[in-house]
Formats: C-alpha cells, structure tokens, sequence
C-alpha cells in the first residue's frame, strides 16, 4: 500500500513536472507571438501619436498665423484713421514693430513701392506675391534671399476707405517662430511646407532626421511613387496623413503631414526616425523577456491576485453602477431602486423633484467642459449638505438632478423649499472655491407623489413639468397636473398635423391695419397667422405658436407668412396698387439658423418686393437669451434693406441700457402701458411714463406704435402724446387679406 501510494505520488509529480514544462513551452510560443504583435502595435501607437502630434502642431500654427494677421490688422487700424500710405504712415509702425518683436514692418503700394518702419526702401516680397494681396488675400511666405535673415513674412489686405490700396507686410526671424511654434513630445524635427511642397520654414536638425533624403523630392514622388500617391490619397480624405520611407542609404524616415486649419495652402510635417522607435521597442523586449523569467514564480500569485481582483472588480463594478462617476452622488440606478425603496415604504409623504440648468451647454462652450464639470460637482455637494438624511439626490445625466424631498404639505411651502436649495446653490461656497454661480438659472418640475408609487412614472410625471418650466420665462418651478399631461397630448397631436396642414394651406394669413395717428389712415398692417384646422376648426395662435416655436417648426410656418405677404404686395405692385409696409413676426428660434438674411433676402428677390416693404418684428422676450447673437442678426437684417421693429415693449424686459443699442426703426408698445392709464389711481403717473417713453424713442429715432387700442380715450390720449401708429380693435380686428385690401383700397379711392 505504501508502494502504491509512493508511485502514485511520483507519477503525480512526473505529471505535473510535465505540465510545468508543457505550460512554459506555451508560454515561451504565446511570448514569441505576443512579441511580433507588440512590435507591430508599438510601430502602431508611434504613428499614431506621430500623427496626433502633428495634428495638434498645424492647429498651434493656424493659432499663431491668425493671430500675427490680427497684429498688423491692429496696426492697420492704428495708423490708417492718421496716415495715407507712404513714409510716415510706415515711420508710425516702428513702435509696433519693436512691440511684436518683428524683423521688419512695412507696406507695399499698388505701384510695389516699399516703406519700411525703419525708413529702408528695399525689399524681397516677390511682386507675384503683392499682387496675391491686393486680389484680397492673405499670404504667408519664406522669406529668404540670401541677404537678410531668413524668416516668415505676413501679408495682408492694407484698406483707405473701403478699397485695397496696398499690402501691409511683417517679417519674423525664423528662431523666433519656431521657438513659438514647435512642441514636441517625442524626438523629431518640423518643418511647414506649402501646397507646392516648398519648405516655408525648418528646424536646424532637419538632416539629422531626414537624412540624404529631401521633403521636395518626396513630394515630387521621386521617392517610392506608390507610398506617394496613397498618402496624397489619405491626405485629400482626412486633411491629414502618416507614413515612412528609406533614404537612399536604407534608413527609415518616419513622418507626418497635417493641414494647417484655416490656411489650406499649408501643412504641418513632423519627422523622425526608425532608431526612437527601435528604442521603444528595445525596452519592450527587455520588459518581456524579463516577464519570461520570473513567469514561473508568478503562477503562485496568480490565484491570490485573481480572488484579489474578483473582489476588488466587484466593488469597483458596484461604484459604476451605483455612483456617478463626476460627482460622488448616487447615479439614476442606485436612485431608482433607493427611491423606490421610500416611497414603497409609505413612512413619509414625499414629492420627486428634477431640475437642470438652463443653457448649461453654453457654459460648457464658453467656460470649458472643465468649469461646467466644476459646476456639477458643486451642485452635488450643495444637495448632499442642504437635504436631510431620509430625502434622497441624484445625478440622472448631464446637468440633470433628481431629488426625492418630504412634503411638507402645501405647494407653497414645498416651493420655498427648493427654491431655497436653489438659493443656497448660487450662494454657498466651499472655502477656496471661486466657483461664478450668481447668474445660474433652473428649471425644475415637481410631482407631488400620491395615488401612483411606480418611480417610472413618477419621474416621467416629474419630467414632463420640467419641460413646461422651460417654456415659461419667469416659472422657475412647475408643478404636475392632469392638465399639464393633457396639453401635453394636445401639443404631440398639433406637432403630429402641422406638417399636413402646412402643405395643405390650413395656415391663413390674416392682416391686422395700423393707423396713422394724426390721419387715422391705414399705413401698414402687421402679418398674423391663423390655423383652420381640418377637424378641430379655427384655433388661437395661442394654441399652437409656443408649440412650434419649441419644436422647431415655427421657422417653416414663419417663412410661409412671409412668402404669403411676399405674393400679396408683388400682386399690389403689378396692379399698380400703392403698397404699404407689412410686419411679420420672426421668431427668435431663428436666431440659431446661419442662413437667416440669405433666406430672407431670396425670397423678397424672388418676388421682385422693394425689401422696405417688408417689417421684422422681434418680440421683447427674445432678448432674455443671446442678445449679442441677436443684435448682431438685427444688423445684417438692417443691412438687407429691411425694417425692424421691437414687439410687446414693456411686457417683461424693458432694458433701457439695451434700448440704445437696438438698430429697430419701430417701437411697439405693449398694451399693459395703455391699461395703467386707464387706472383712475394710477392713470396720470401711467400716462406720463408713456409720453416719456415715446419722447425718449423719438430721441433715438425710432417711430412709435402703440398695440391693443381699445377705447376713444386711449386713442385721443396717444394723439396727444403724439405716438406715430396705433393698432387695436378701436380701428380694426385681425382680418382675412381679402378683406383688408377691399378696406385699404376703398381708403385709397377716397
């Protein structure tokens, strides 16, 4: 029995001294494998991170030319309002000149006549180059002669009222740019080349990388056609390219070529040789042969460390799944199932609270996705430190949060309640924190959880009154209602047939006159829609616009009445009847299209309409978000010929400081400013502040009109004030276009 189990034991050991060498001859041919395919993926990730690199360089180059041509722009700006081209205007420059750090700074006249800051008359821009620059370009050369340094010149448009009367010309010694330009993580010389291969500029170790061979051969596929022509293929595709090639003594060159944003006619090339990569590769094979060696002495390991791992995998998946990653808070699963956990046990009356903040992605734009990070993560701490231990946060996505609050009873407390959270997320900080939170604005919807327990629903409710939220201005919080969810039923079967009454012309284009004051003539009209709806019959603008104007709609529905009064006055002019001026309402979801003006002005021009017959009207409320977007909009409309009016005056924003800055020709008085003279209390204080504010808009030249005249009283009172237009029911209602021609040619007859 003893011989029995001694055998037993020595073929037990025979086996696994057998296994032993079995397992480590699979493993010498796993390693010998795993080391061509490291090989290859080394040479891999180099030339990716060639390439990366070289991206990132032509986008350091665009920055650094963009902002030498904004120099001499700035230059030009000083020196033009003073001088005329010629001496003294290039004398002026020389502080500028000694200011940027440049080799020179001159202009070129049309006659390639050069004046230097310094007085020197001589030159070496090629006149083929100057005539470049006065079609309207900008240029950027090698500059190298032979007899001044070598360097990069900067050529631009040099403009006397409005024409190109020159070239105005900088000069940066190539030490210099380079020494601003090159960045470089791995070993490698860089050049800048231009669309015809030539070399702009280049490192001083350029040979030692490339060798015998030259980037203009390359480039003239004197070198390997075949490499050649797949790169200029790559090249064409992506605006960028990496490959290698041998010199003649069979030494490999790495390099990489991007093109540099904004300047087409030049590329980035970043090169370096096979021996960096051989390095890395070198230290690889160490690394793995090493791991050969001590192979067998880590199979003992490998049991503990994969308990070691399955322990630490499984709390690290836990953390995945139930903590956001940014903010340390709960994430919307481990929110849901806590959530539900609550409300199931019916210890406490709770209300389920989502909130995000509005424009967040322009934050995001403007300050940097880090600052916005930094925001999200304050919002988080400040909801952990205000919310009691039984109330439950979260982070469901985005800059989106959930929080399950108790109810304290009423809406009106329960509103104090967040808004005081609200509060206290633009006002507390953390010592050291320099977080800017005092212009952050949320919209937040609130479900009070009562019959319904599924948090599905509970926070689909929840979500539905966050969206409403959004579309009321001053609602910071919305509460949900059975009627909240029928008009949003509503809005989905609107959305669902506005495309087929679109083409079916259930939209009708209704005028509603506006009156001279002193006349009381008609002198203009303003372009309203309305919706005869197939089924459900005429509907209130007020039914539909807010829902269009959310979904997007309202551009097509707005270009149609446009279109609509585009026919109606080509109609007039070819009648021979005299036209008046037609305002139609813009909304301010046209702010965000880039082909605003050029959508416009075509279909005016297609209809051969004067575009001064033609009124934009803008309401007050646009200018809550994007003013300067906005403005700078109203300036191109301006431009196109084009009236501008501002819409509903006084109803919310009332900027004064903006006021002064809105190129309008008509300024529309809300109506809430004729009911406070109605007032008896507050009726002569209501109308001094009219009277002022028609003279003030007068002062800015502006013509005033006056909407929602209702009465004789108000009528005379803006007659006195002398307001230019009014428009209201006390002269006419919005009417059909049929209906308003035969009223406006009857005025004209008589």
């Amino acid at each position: 029995m003893m011989k029995n189990n001694k055998k037993v034991g020595k073929r037990k050991k025979a086996l696994f001294r057998l296994y032993i060498l079995l397992f480590v001859f699979v493993v010498s041919i796993v390693t010998l494998l795993y080391l061509n395919d490291t090989r290859k993926e080394i040479v891999l990730d180099f030339e990716a991170n060639l390439l990366w690199e070289v991206q990132q360089s032509s986008k350091d180059v665009s920055e650094r030319f963009k902002s030498k041509f904004a120099v001499l722009e700035t230059v030009q700006d000083l020196i033009s309002h003073s001088y005329h081209i010629g001496v003294e205007a290039a004398k002026s420059m020389e502080t500028s000149r000694q200011r940027y750090h440049m080799a020179y700074l001159g202009i070129v006249d049309r006659n390639y006549v050069y004046y230097d800051s310094s007085g020197d008359t001589e030159s070496d821009i090629p006149h083929e180059r100057v005539d470049l620059v006065l079609s309207g370009k900008r240029v950027v050369a090698r500059s190298n002669d032979g007899k001044s340094p070598d360097g990069i010149i900067f050529l631009s448009p040099y403009w006397e009222d409005g024409e190109i009367v020159g070239v105005i010309c900088s000069k940066y010694l190539r030490e210099d740019m380079m020494e601003e330009l090159i960045d470089k993580p791995q070993e490698g010389t860089d050049l800048i080349v231009d669309v015809n291969g030539e070399v702009v500029f280049m490192e001083d170790d350029y040979k030692e990388y490339m060798g015998e061979l030259s980037w203009e051969k390359f480039y003239a596929k004197k070198v390997n056609t075949k490499l050649k022509e797949q790169f200029d293929k790559e090249l064409m595709l992506r605006g960028s390219a990496v490959a290698a090639t041998k010199d003649k003594s069979g030494r490999q060159v790495y390099f990489a070529v991007s093109q540099i944003e904004g300047y087409p006619d030049f590329f980035s090339v970043r090169l370096t040789s096979a021996e960096v990569v051989e390095k890395v590769i070198q230290s690889s094979m160490v690394r793995i042969y090493l791991l050969m060696a001590f192979m067998i002495a880590l199979i003992v390991c490998i049991v503990f460390h994969a308990v070691w791992t399955y322990i630490k995998n499984r709390k690290e998946v836990y953390k995945a799944a139930y903590v956001d990653q940014l903010t340390g808070i709960p994430s919307k699963s481990k929110h849901k199932l806590d959530a539900q956990e609550l409300i199931d046990r019916q210890v406490r009356k709770y209300a389920y609270v989502t909130f995000d903040v509005d424009n967040f992605k322009y934050i995001n734009e403007m300050f940097g996705y880090e600052y916005g990070n930094r925001i999200l993560i304050h919002i988080a701490n400040v909801l952990q430190h205000f919310t009691d231990e039984h109330e439950l946060v979260a982070r469901i996505s985005a800059d989106n949060f959930a929080m399950l609050l108790e109810n304290p009873g009423t809406k009106e407390e329960l509103s104090k309640k967040i808004k005081r959270i609200f509060e206290m997320i633009v006002e507390y900080r953390e010592p050291e924190e320099e977080l800017n939170l005092c212009s952050l604005k949320f919209s937040c919807g609130v479900y009070e959880i009562d019959e319904i327990r599924d948090i599905n629903k509970i926070r689909a409710n929840a979500n539905l009154a966050r969206a409403e939220s959004k579309k009321r201005i001053l609602d910071e919080i919305v509460f949900y209602d059975e009627n909240l969810k029928t008009r949003r039923i509503e809005e989905r079967e609107l959305e669902f047939d506005a495309e087929y009454a679109l083409e079916n012309g259930e939209f009708l284009v209704y005028f509603q006159p506006k009156y001279d004051v002193t006349s009381e003539k008609i002198i203009g009209a303003e372009a309203l829609v309305r919706w005869n709806h197939s089924t459900r019959g005429m509907l209130s603008p007020g039914l539909f616009i807010p829902v269009f104007e959310s979904n997007g709609f309202i551009i097509r529905l707005d270009m149609y009445v446009l279109e609509k009064v585009c026919e109606l006055i080509e109609a007039w002019l070819e009648a021979g009847i005299p036209p008046v001026c037609i305002s139609v309402n813009l909304s301010r979801t046209h702010l965000y299209e880039r082909d605003l003006v050029e959508r416009l002005v075509s279909i005016v021009k297609k209809h051969n309409v004067p575009p001064e017959y033609i009124e934009f009207e803008l309401t007050e409320s646009a200018f809550y978000e994007e003013t300067d977007r906005l403005l700078r909009v109203m300036e191109e409309i301006k431009k196109a010929g084009f009236r501008l009016s501002m819409d509903d005056f006084g109803s919310g924003y009332s900027s004064l400081n903006l006021l002064r800055r809105l190129p309008v020709d008509v300024l529309k008085l809300d109506r809430v400013f004729l009911e406070d003279c109605d007032e008896a209390e507050d009726g002569i204080r209501g109308k001094r502040i009219v009277m002022h504010v028609i003279s003030m808009a007068k002062d800015l030249e502006m013509e005033v009109l006056a909407e929602g005249v209702e009465t004789e009283g108000q009528k005379d009172f803006l007659q006195e004030a002398k307001c230019d237009m009014i428009q209201g029911y006390y002269y006419a209602r919005p009417m059909p276009v049929k209906d308003f021609e035969a009223l406006y040619n009857e005025q004209t007859v008589s």
